[in-house]
């Protein structure tokens, strides 16, 4: 039985014979291993590290698969001990004390510093640095490594060796280091869900979104929790990586109260539970739509080129409750998708403005026309690039999938091949890059500063193959070759064609030159 307080031994021991549990409701395990490591010198040094919180429940209780390999595949003959909070630090010592952990994801001890790092190459074969790993789960003894330290001279005295011993024996116990432990024995999931509430609520925002998954997890067991893992995996697999379970909830609560706001849910979570299945559904088949859309209308093709995911949430809403759109609405969704992107809409206050975008669409989301015409007023110009935006503008910057868009839509070709260039390429070598137009080497060796070298405006789009033909070869003796057997491979991507610009001294005028004809591409674009 697990008792009060619980040492870092038993733990291990619970996990290992599959006595402790992770409900749904927990957010999957985030800790990077400098926090692991920070955890570790804690634990040496005796600080604090907070208390856990386990329930004790006899009830049907979704579970989340624990990210260690201690006891994954055990089946205890008891009752589990269910963590509500506490997963993260017991999640990293079950790491540490798992023979299974790969080399690269493991904590060392530096006997002669006294420092946890996580594991770098660099630490290989200085004996100083112990892998903590190894030292909790091997039989090698204390002794033993002081005799190995002695062999090869990182220990030259009887101090410093009894010093070094003593580390090691303090290293070791970290067993024992114990926990506070709080057990809420009670089996009505309404007060399980507040106090768990209550326990996590001293966090961010992002906290909220999972404090909010929380509560539907407990609302829907096993209803939830598995298809937003599926969708986010979904998304991935389109090139949409970075959404989340965080990033679904506040989809999901937009689409079902049209406000991206979790607090002041009361309403919400009153809801039938066939209900908020059913909005889930929605949000679902909206997110997927608007992925299409993203991809096939708008022509992005990835997050790689998305300034902001918080755009896909009026578009998911628009494809929750909208089956079709006409050629007008499609035209008009696809310009707000990128002025909205271009011009950093969703920065800075993101919830306002985005509550402000739901509430002109209406309820049945039928008005793309005003969520245009408000995004518009709120920019209080026509929407237009201009050159001077570009200048020192890197990949980084919103007005940089205008550029690919515009790229693509000009039937860009392999400046080789002559293949086009695709979103979506089947031969590996076809993939695109980004080609820096006047290489690297020879703007360093002009003192040119880094924002003036990675500007947009010295980035082209190339296949992997001809960005290795090319490699570092000045512009003017490989723009001219191209030039002279395809120039409109070289006009597709607005190199600027007057042959004296190629020059690593009119370097600065080229760049003046090129974003005059990327702000003039862009325009066009953000026109549809």
């Amino acid at each position: 039985m697990i008792g009060h307080p619980l040492r870092v031994k038993e733990i291990i021991s619970e996990l290992e014979r599959g006595g402790i549990r992770i409900p749904e409701i927990q957010r999957g395990y985030v800790w990077k291993r400098s926090q692991i490591a920070q955890l570790l010198d804690s634990l040496y040094r005796g600080f604090p590290t907070g208390s856990i919180l386990i329930w004790d429940t006899l009830g049907d209780v979704q579970m989340r698969e624990i990210a260690t390999g201690l006891g994954r595949n055990a089946r205890s003959d008891f009752a589990s001990k269910i963590i509500l909070d506490g997963q993260q630090r017991i999640t990293s010592l079950g790491r540490v004390f798992d023979p299974a952990t790969p080399k690269q994801d493991r904590i060392l001890f530096n006997v002669e510093t006294e420092v946890f790092e996580p594991y770098s190459p660099r630490h290989t074969g200085d004996p100083r640095w112990i892998d903590t790993t190894e030292f909790f789960t091997s039989s090698v003894t204390e002794m033993e490594i002081v005799e190995k330290l002695e062999e090869v001279g990182v220990i030259t005295d009887k101090e410093f060796r009894k010093e070094i011993f003593n580390r090691l024996k303090k290293l070791d116990m970290i067993r024992e280091y114990q926990y506070p432990v709080e057990i809420i024995r009670e089996d009505d999931l309404e007060v399980v869900t507040e106090v768990f509430i209550r326990v996590n609520s001293g966090g961010t925002r992002l906290r909220e979104a999972e404090l909010a998954l929380a509560r539907l997890a407990w609302k829907l067991p096993g209803s939830i929790v598995g298809p937003f893992t599926n969708l986010e995996e979904y998304c991935e697999e389109r090139g949409f990586d970075g959404i989340d379970a965080r990033f679904l909830m506040r989809e999901l609560i937009s689409v079902a109260t049209r406000q991206s706001r979790f607090r002041d849910l009361k309403t919400f979570w009153s809801r039938p539970a066939a209900e908020i299945e059913a909005a889930w559904e929605r949000t679902e088949q909206g997110l997927r739509n608007a992925l299409d859309f993203v991809q096939g209308n708008v022509g992005i093709p990835g997050s790689v080129l998305l300034p902001s995911h918080v755009s896909l949430i009026p578009l998911t809403v628009i494809f929750s409750v909208r089956h079709s759109l006409t050629a007008d609405e499609i035209r008009t969704l696809r310009r707000w998708f990128l002025t909205a992107n271009c011009f950093s809409r969703y920065v800075g206050a993101t919830e306002t403005i985005l509550n402000q975008d739901l509430s002109v669409l209406g309820e049945d989301a039928e008005n793309i026309v005003g969520l245009m015409n408000q995004l518009l007023r709120d920019l209080r110009a026509e929407p237009r690039v201009m050159p001077s935006d570009l200048e020192r503008a890197g990949m980084n910057s919103p007005f940089f999938p205008l550029a690919y868009l515009a790229v693509i839509r000009r039937d860009a070709e392999d400046w080789f091949k002559g293949i086009k260039l695709r979103r979506n390429p089947f031969s590996e070598d076809q993939q695109i890059e980004y080609h820096h137009i006047f290489p690297k080497r020879h703007l360093n060796a002009c003192n040119v500063d880094q924002y003036a070298r990675d500007e947009m405006a010295n980035i082209a789009f190339l296949s992997q193959k001809a960005n290795r033909k090319i490699l570092t070869r000045e512009p003017a003796e490989y723009l001219a070759q191209i030039a002279e057997s395809a120039p409109h491979r070289l006009e597709a991507q607005f190199v600027p064609m007057d042959r004296s610009l190629w020059r690593l001294d009119r370097y600065e005028a080229f760049l003046a030159a090129r974003r005059e004809l990327l702000a003039n591409a862009m325009n066009e674009e953000l026109k549809g």
